[in-house]
């Protein structure tokens, strides 16, 4: 218990106290890029492993309020096979995280984070068909990446944001992909043995400034365009993903 108690009263701590207030600001400002901020600064604060079970079982807290909202207007035959395929591809991610070298592990992710950033400053989205075929592929893939770095999110929101359906659906879409994403790769670290009581309360003692975050973005945010906000909380993911590959 001492132990516990004295991980609090760490400069690692503090440092990932000042990354959860960053996390739950952007996220609070943009409206996504939580996790993407959040895992290449915490794998350096510890390691991959456990900035990914931190962020992972912080959404899976944080966001299951948004539950019923998603469970009734989500469109399932589409969201469905997309979980399934998941079901396949956060394990693979998972898998090939915890057998990478750490240092190597931050590079990629942080050279994927640049890529992400780069095609969302474009305003890419996609526009082909879709069908089963297109559905699990996006699960697969997702899943892959949100298992490995939780970057699934960009997959998922560039694949829905031009969904032919109502803004309701195509939210709840989203959420119900993307927070499902979060519980599969919680749960994949977990079965993996890598979550350790430490890590737990880590993760709840960030919920804290992450919260704060929240509400600060949510403050800041009003009176600002959303163009600004967005390119502004994409040239910033560019940055950590930049650092990340230089450091």
């Amino acid at each position: 218990m001492s132990e516990l108690i004295a991980d609090f009263f760490t400069v690692q701590f503090a440092v990932a106290i000042g990354i959860a207030l960053m996390g739950g600001t952007i996220f609070g400002f943009a409206g996504f890029a939580a996790g993407l901020s959040m895992v290449p600064l915490l794998a350096w604060v510890y390691d991959p492993p456990t900035a990914l079970a931190i962020v992972g079982m912080a959404v899976a807290i944080g966001a299951a309020q948004l539950l019923p909202h998603g469970i009734r207007n989500a469109d399932w035959p589409t969201v469905g096979p997309i979980l399934l395929a998941a079901l396949i591809g956060v394990p693979c991610g998972t898998v090939t995280l915890l057998i990478s070298e750490p240092e190597t592990v931050r590079r990629v992710i942080g050279g994927l984070l640049v890529v992400f950033a780069l095609i969302m400053l474009s305003g890419w989205t996609y526009n082909g068909p879709r069908n089963l075929m297109t559905n699990l592929f996006v699960g697969v893939s997702s899943g892959a990446l949100s298992g490995f770095m939780s970057g699934g999110g960009s997959i998922v929101s560039s694949y829905f944001i031009s969904w032919p359906g109502s803004v309701t659906q195509t939210r709840a879409n989203i959420y119900m992909v993307t927070y499902s994403l979060a519980v599969l790769m919680a749960g994949a670290l977990i079965i993996a043995g890598t979550v350790s009581l430490t890590t737990v309360t880590r993760m709840l003692a960030l919920l804290i400034p992450y919260s704060l975050g929240v509400r600060l973005g949510s403050l800041l945010v009003r009176g600002a365009s959303h163009t600004t906000y967005r390119r502004f909380v994409l040239w910033l993911l560019m940055g950590i993903g930049l650092s990340a590959l230089t450091l």
